[in-house]
């Protein structure tokens, strides 16, 4: 009787501790998140300074963006994408004295894709919000559940 009611007990306690089952038999997805931001508030490069980096990367014109690459890079391959091929390849290093990775320039008339490649996230910066823009900012966050920062403005911050 004791082996019958241990028997049965143990076979409770494995028809208890099955993996719950998902939609279709297909894993979970974990979805990642993009913290965004609008900020026009912190401390602006001086009017000659944004004069010399619309000019160094050719994005004086309304249809350009400039990205820049801002804290947390540590040498991981970046790619940005859209519709007409790559805008930047780089193996961006964050600054550390003033949080400065690199910036690119890209057409803001097309969805802009930015991927980072050891970690396999990417983030997409619309049109819609890149036309409203002139200068948008990307933060790593590595270890967290958004893995990106974009904080769209129309100042630049001080990059030297």
């Amino acid at each position: 009787m004791k082996k019958l009611l241990f028997i049965i007990g143990i076979a409770m306690l494995m028809v208890m501790c099955k993996s719950p089952k998902t939609a279709a038999g297909s894993a979970p997805v974990a979805e990642e998140k993009t913290k965004v931001q609008y900020k026009d508030d912190f401390r602006a490069a001086s009017a000659r300074e944004k004069a010399k980096v619309l000019k160094e990367l050719k994005a004086s014109a309304a249809k350009y963006s400039i990205v820049v690459f801002t804290q947390n890079f540590k040498g991981e391959k970046i790619i940005a994408v859209n519709a007409n091929g790559q805008l930047y390849s780089g193996y961006a290093i964050s600054n550390l004295k003033t949080g400065i990775a690199d910036k690119a320039r890209i057409d803001n008339t097309l969805d802009t894709t930015v991927y980072d490649k050891s970690d396999n996230h990417e983030v997409v910066i619309e049109a819609k919000e890149a036309q409203k823009h002139k200068f948008i900012y990307i933060m790593k966050n590595p270890g967290s559940k958004t893995p990106f920062t974009v904080t769209y403005s129309n100042t630049l911050r001080p990059l030297e």
